[in-house]
């Protein structure tokens, strides 16, 4: 016997923001929201950050190119690939192409939108979108801030997926965009615009 879906979920009403403290790089905000199945009000922490955005960067000989940094979350030395956030009025795509240049000083031939997240809609309200960098080459040096140590390393896709079985990226950001690349170039990539069967 087939089960009844369940009643749509409604959006929650906002009845108050209040910002506690302005970090530079995020904003915590407390929102006090009235819930549309009870009419409680209860309070909510939500970040408010710019978006992100990531890229993949494949080299003609089909290499990916990876940074090593150390990340003060974690406190470890973490492999990932690059990204960083969008600017003010910046579009994705040349954030992604910036990042990618100042991070590592490749520049690639074609760059793609392959997928996009929520990173954690719990608490975060920003986005973050993979781009691809097809042919990708070493031309400049990288230009990092004063905040950034970072070490490229060209890998085989061999080595990305033992990485991954290891446990040796754990990014999830990383590992998202990944997922991204394999569905790209094993031709299962999904049109935004079809609807879902």
């Amino acid at each position: 016997m087939p089960m009844t879906p369940p009643d749509p979920i409604q959006k929650w009403t906002r009845i108050d923001r209040r910002t506690l403290g302005d970090f530079r790089i995020f904003k915590l905000w407390q929102d006090t929201s009235r819930s549309p199945r009870t009419g409680e009000e209860h309070r909510f922490f939500v970040i408010h950050a710019p978006d992100w955005i990531n890229i993949v960067p494949v080299t003609p000989e089909g290499r990916l190119v990876t940074i090593r940094q150390f990340r003060h979350g974690s406190d470890e030395v973490s492999l990932e690939i690059p990204g960083g956030m969008v600017d003010e009025g910046e579009d994705p795509r040349a954030a992604a192409i910036r990042e990618l240049r100042e991070e590592t000083g490749y520049v690639a031939d074609t760059v793609v939108q392959i997928g996009a997240v929520s990173p954690n809609p719990a608490i975060f309200d920003n986005r973050c979108t993979t781009f691809l960098a097809l042919n990708a080459r070493r031309r400049f040096e990288p230009a990092l801030d004063g905040t950034e140590d970072i070490v490229c390393e060209e890998k085989t896709i061999d080595e990305i997926d033992r990485l991954i079985d290891r446990g040796e990226i754990t990014h999830a950001l990383t590992l998202n965009a990944l997922y991204f690349y394999d569905r790209y170039r094993n031709g299962r990539g999904v049109d935004p615009s079809s609807p879902l069967e």
